[in-house]
């Protein structure tokens, strides 16, 4: 991993990010319904959280693999419990999807390497109050004619500008709530049949990626001196050729297209990229961690955190993760650099976040990563 990193050139607020893995969301939805099993440490979190967020010190930003996380619960009782408490920590900000990060990270590490100047316009936005965001698309809604065409200000201006802002408001947050609860049973049907719903078909292309994972393992087990040896760079070369050879190659394409020369790395050049690219030497190194161990059982939900948390480690100023995965970050003396929070106990957390200070402009914008001050 290389010393200095080659950061996506990302706008972001200015106050901190803190991310919350769903099984202390899982905890604090049980204190507000009256669970049995409802630790009240996590009601004093959310307690902590909300100021936090409602004072403006903090976001709490959502991911694709919370709704990931959330679509798996069959029943709708309780993933409304866990939107409801999403709802008033996050207000349904989403971060940026992976693979558009990745492409970013992919960009500014090519004009690392080239010394090419990077854009002049902003950067792309960090945080964005849509599911969309998380998925690489623009998101929100907007008013089509027949043939598809975006007829939203002609409406505005025929219906007048605020009862149609107002309106509006009322169906985005109708739709961001409902995308994070997921669909109740009786809508299921409609959805398959009027509107393509195919969860099955990303729960496969998901399942294909832990059983990429399995297979690595296969060969450690086949070859256990590897786990001894350079691990972190036979992870770090499957990972590169299985999760991002298709978007490098993809960016190479745009780069013709545009007008810009080809990029034609040599192997060093090449390794310097990769290793400069924050959220996969992120995932990098916690799959290290992981395959080390040989009696690590690949699972779903490791690929899901995994996703998860390699953007918010990089990107985010606290993550508050489970025990496996922290394990992993604090095993991994070369993410330090980064300097994100890791609490281990929920009260680490609450004292943290109540000291986070108030801002002034705390919606300002500003590059990714924060510039910190003794001030």
């Amino acid at each position: 991993m290389a010393d200095k990193l080659n950061w996506a050139q990302v706008m972001r607020p200015r106050i901190p990010l803190v991310y919350l893995d769903l099984n202390h969301v899982v905890a604090m939805a049980r204190v507000r319904t009256g669970h049995p099993k409802a630790d009240p440490a996590y009601g004093r979190l959310f307690e902590s959280a909300r100021r936090a967020a409602g004072e403006r010190r903090a976001i709490f930003p959502l991911s694709d693999s919370h709704i990931w996380e959330i679509h798996k619960i069959a029943d709708p009782k309780q993933r409304g419990a866990l939107a409801d408490v999403l709802e008033l920590l996050t207000g349904y900000q989403y971060m940026l999807g992976r693979t558009t990060l990745a492409q970013l990270e992919f960009i500014a590490g090519i004009a690392a390497v080239t010394g090419e100047p990077l854009p002049d316009e902003l950067g792309y936005p960090l945080i964005r109050s849509t599911i969309g965001h998380a998925f690489g698309l623009v998101g929100g809604l907007k008013i089509v004619d027949e043939q598809g065409n975006d007829k939203t200000e002609d409406t505005r201006r025929a219906t007048g500008t605020a009862e149609f802002d107002r309106t509006m408001a009322e169906l985005n947050y109708k739709f961001e709530r409902d995308a994070l609860r997921g669909p109740a049973d009786d809508e299921i049907e409609d959805l398959r049949s009027q509107h393509g719903y195919r969860p099955e078909v990303a729960l496969a292309t998901h399942e294909s990626r832990v059983d990429f994972e399995r297979a690595t393992s296969r060969i450690l087990d086949e070859n256990p001196k590897l786990r001894r040896g350079r691990l972190r760079d036979l992870i770090a070369g499957r990972e590169f050729v299985h999760e991002w050879l298709d978007m490098f190659n993809r960016v190479q394409v745009e780069r013709l297209e545009s007008g810009q020369p080809t990029f034609d790395p040599t192997d060093d050049q090449m390794r310097a990229l990769m290793a400069a690219m924050p959220h996969a030497q992120v995932a990098i190194s916690v799959k290290t961690r992981f395959h080390k161990n040989p009696a690590h059982v690949w699972k779903s939900n490791h690929v899901t955190d995994i996703d998860a948390i390699s953007i918010a480690y990089a990107y985010c100023e606290a993550v508050f993760t489970d025990k496996e995965v922290r394990s992993a970050l604090l095993d991994s003396p070369e993410l330090r650099l980064m300097g994100t929070f890791v609490p281990r106990r929920v009260d680490e957390l609450v004292s943290w976040l109540d000291q986070l200070p108030a801002y002034i402009a705390p919606d300002m914008v500003v590059p990714h990563p924060l510039v910190r001050t003794s001030s």
